[in-house]
């Protein structure tokens, strides 16, 4: 990995990058990894990225029809092409917008990252040119110029968000402009899909017979989403399917181009309730006004003790949906939490909420998990269980008994030793760059003066450094078996978190 030491006509110590690099990734992965970033204004005058938005059309799943009715789906799919021509730009809505400006962001935060490694990749080489010292020291200059500019460059990239194009240019995918329609892929393939077809959405569809008459179904799939971001149906007959074709045109038009977006407010009780659109966290209490494009969304609002809710809405271009939420509280029971001739703290859940001897109310068909714990350590749980018992309970009873420590014992153990390596870690970490910044010293002057009196102290101090490194990377990969035995041991030894009201913990 580090060479070997050549004649004594010239120590070249090949330490000094490869170590210093493999240390510093171990730190930033350590104590940084992916973390967050910080928003940043787009510069004046930057082009905006992503000027077109790409539709690829896929061919309509006419299976289900009878041979002579399945050209219907050809009509329908030039129906869709020749309204899809006359948009001329799409308008995105906000998780659109952010979705492609961190894509742009990280691309750019790539880029400058590998042409910084890049040139300082080349800096290191110059030590291995065998250039004469004027020149080496002059390409130094240059080369540790060109890095500061290239790190000024990785720091804009981090900090400043690129402008997007707000209004993208329209435009269908290659294969649709030569008239190509590819199958819809399956479930699970539409990522890989759309970047195949270089296309930020696609569109898919289907017709079936329905008691005589034409069923439609519409689906787009958006890129930035992940996800069918919208869906529309329509029935027709056969005499009336022109008439039926383009509605339903019309409708993906306005849902494609974006022109119009929707967008939705949402208030609810009590305060602190939380408020989810199609699954994704909007707020508590309330949320909005959000954009959102046109179709149906599904509206979750839940809080303890109380009934959660599931509604459906449908947001309409161009409209502002609103909806007030009032959630209703459960009907509550007595119940007092007793332990024999003791006093002990009562917790439900994790929640402290006193002594015992305590009354509480609950929620009536609901089960309430409590703990018990008492000054001398004894503890004791269980479930005070919800409604269709068929019983009812007016006081808990709960006996207590010293827990087992063995468990404990366990990942005590695992915890030492894992903070043990920790700091032998710390402790070689610097004295293994300390031991190699004496060895630089050493073979930099004995390349520079040629006295043969240095190079055995020279030669000493660079196995010394070479065994120090090796001495870190033994205790780095201490530090990551210590680490996985006390994740390991946690786990395996966590009591669960709910038990049966008769059963003690031991």
């Amino acid at each position: 990995m580090f060479g070997t030491i050549p004649t004594p006509h010239r120590i070249v110590s090949l330490m000094g990058s490869v170590a210093r690099k493999s240390c510093l990734f171990l730190i930033l992965f350590g104590f940084f990894g992916p973390g967050a970033y910080a928003g940043g204004k787009p510069e004046t005058g930057q082009e905006p990225r992503n000027p077109e938005w790409v539709l690829a059309v896929t061919a309509f799943d006419v299976s289900a029809l009878p041979p002579a009715r399945q050209v219907i789906g050809d009509l329908l799919t030039k129906s869709l092409i020749d309204s899809l021509n006359t948009i001329a730009y799409r308008v995105r809505v906000s998780p659109e917008y952010i979705y492609y400006q961190e894509y742009a962001r990280s691309k750019d935060r790539a880029a400058a990252a590998k042409a910084l490694a890049a040139k300082r990749g080349e800096r290191d080489q110059l030590l291995f040119q065998g250039d004469p010292e004027w020149k080496y020291r002059k390409t130094l200059k240059t080369k540790e110029e060109e890095i500061k500019k290239l790190e000024e460059s990785l720091k804009t990239a981090e900090e400043e968000a690129p402008p997007i194009a707000l209004e993208p240019a329209f435009k269908l995918a290659e294969t649709n402009m030569a008239g190509t329609f590819s199958p819809p892929p399956k479930a699970g393939g539409e990522y890989r899909f759309c970047v195949s077809q270089k296309a930020d959405a696609f569109l898919a569809g289907s017709l079936i017979e329905f008691h005589g008459r034409l069923y439609a179904v519409l689906r787009l799939y958006t890129l930035y989403s992940q996800s069918f971001q919208y869906e529309d149906t329509v029935i027709f007959s056969i005499e009336d399917t022109r008439q039926g074709v383009d509605e339903l045109a019309g409708r993906v038009v306005a849902a494609v181009s974006g022109s119009r977006p929707g967008s939705i407010l949402i208030r609810g009780t009590p305060e602190e309730a939380v408020i989810l659109i199609d699954g994704a966290f909007a707020g508590r209490g309330e949320a909005g006004p959000l954009e959102h494009p046109p179709g149906s969304v599904e509206i979750q609002s839940f809080a303890d003790d109380y009934q959660a809710l599931n509604i459906p809405v449908e947001i309409h271009a161009g409209e502002l949906a609103e909806l007030y939420i009032n959630l209703q509280p459960l009907s509550r029971e007595a119940l007092t939490i007793t332990v024999p001739d003791e006093s002990a703290r009562v917790y439900r859940g994790a929640l402290y909420i006193g002594q015992t001897p305590l009354p509480v109310e609950i929620p009536t068909g609901q089960s309430t998990y409590f703990h018990v714990e008492t000054p001398e350590g004894k503890t004791a749980s269980a479930v005070r269980p919800g409604g269709g018992t068929g019983e009812t309970l007016n006081a808990l009873f709960l006996q207590t008994s010293i827990p087992s420590t063995g468990a404990e014992g366990r990942v005590a153990k695992a915890r030492r030793k894992f903070y043990g390596a920790w700091a032998r870690f710390w402790i070689a970490l610097p004295t293994a760059f300390l031991l190699q910044g004496i060895s630089d010293s050493q073979v930099r002057a004995y390349n520079t003066t040629g006295n043969a009196e240095l190079y055995q102290p020279a030669q000493n101090s660079y196995y010394i450094a070479i065994s120090a490194w090796v001495l870190f990377g033994l205790v780095s990969a201490e530090v990551l078996f210590r680490a996985g035995v006390y994740i390991y041991s946690s786990w395996k030894d966590a009591d669960p978190l709910v038990r049966s009201p008769s059963q003690k913990i031991n």
